[in-house]
Order: structure tokens, then C-alpha cells, then sequence
């Protein structure tokens, strides 16, 4: 993409990335534990869908813990690739003047 449009797709690329690196640490952190919509608390259980197994309130807050770092990681790596974007895009302007 060149010129204004590319330039935006860029921005908000960067913009999507930050969003994501925040959700974590904002949105993901406020949101109770869940079941099916059905808000867990500490000693619940949940059946996992198709199958006998179970999943406890602590079994799925450590993976929340677990996932947040992860979901961080993609953040910044979607921003780390509109800012790439947006650098080699103005050179390119750049040097073809």
C-alpha cells in the first residue's frame, strides 16, 4: 500500500496492537471467571463441553494468568510490524524523490 490509505492501515494496525498488548492488564483483568456466561467463584466447577471432564474457578484463573503474557507478546508484535510497515514505507517515499 502506498500513499495516505497505506499510511492509515499502518496507524491503525499499530493502534490494534496496542489494543491488544492493553487488554490484558484492563478489559481481560476486570472480567469475572466464566462458565458458559455463568460467573464462577473460587471453589466452582465447570464441565467442559462434550466431554466428563471439569474445570475448577482456579484451574481456569491460572490460565488467564497464563495466557495474559502471551497475549501481550502479540500486541507487541503487531505494533512492531505497522511501525516496520510505516518506516519502509516513508524510505521508499523517501528515496524515490
Amino acid at each position: 500500500m502506498t500513499g495516505t490509505r497505506g499510511r492509515v492501515a499502518q496507524l491503525v494496525l499499530i493502534i490494534v496492537g496496542m489494543m491488544i498488548f492493553a487488554y490484558p492488564l484492563t478489559l481481560g483483568a476486570a472480567s469475572p471467571i466464566n462458565c458458559r456466561g455463568v460467573s464462577m467463584r473460587p471453589g466452582d466447577t465447570c464441565a467442559k463441553a462434550g466431554t466428563s471432564a471439569t474445570q475448577s474457578y482456579e484451574q481456569r484463573a491460572q490460565a488467564r494468568r497464563n495466557a495474559a503474557p502471551v497475549i501481550m507478546v502479540v500486541g507487541v508484535l503487531v505494533m512492531a510490524f505497522g511501525v516496520t510497515l510505516l518506516i519502509t514505507g516513508r524510505r521508499r517515499v523517501a528515496e524515490s524523490r
